[in-house]
């Protein structure tokens, strides 16, 4: 049996499953009102993503379609959230992501995993 050296996460991941990975985080928050926007592009490279809604208004996602208030992932006031991974949830990582609030100026912080 071989002896690994695993040093961090990011080595573990890589004697797992073979893969490099990164963190993609952006620089600023992500502002929703309601209107639908897309909030993560498609990406066939993102393993997991974590949304997390900061606002003091109810946050609505959906893959592959705009998100309304009856269609869609309800993620309650100040810190509602939702994480998705490809272990869990197959593909639905890697696809677009919409979002709507019910009110306006409602920020969420996201977050994700990707293949290098």
């Amino acid at each position: 049996m071989a002896t690994y050296i695993v040093n961090s996460v990011y080595d573990l991941i890589s004697k797992l499953y073979g893969a490099e990975v990164s963190r993609e985080d952006p620089a600023t928050n992500l502002s929703l009102g309601v209107a639908d926007l897309i909030v993560l592009q498609n990406n066939p490279r993102r393993l997991s993503f974590v949304v997390v809604n900061l606002s003091a208004n109810v946050v609505y996602l959906k893959p592959n379609a705009p998100a309304t208030a009856t269609s869609g992932i309800r993620l309650a006031a100040s810190g509602g959230s939702l994480t998705v991974n490809f272990l869990t949830d197959l593909h639905l990582a890697s696809l677009e992501w919409h979002g709507l609030a019910s009110g306006a100026a409602s920020t969420i912080y996201i977050t994700s995993v990707v293949l290098r």
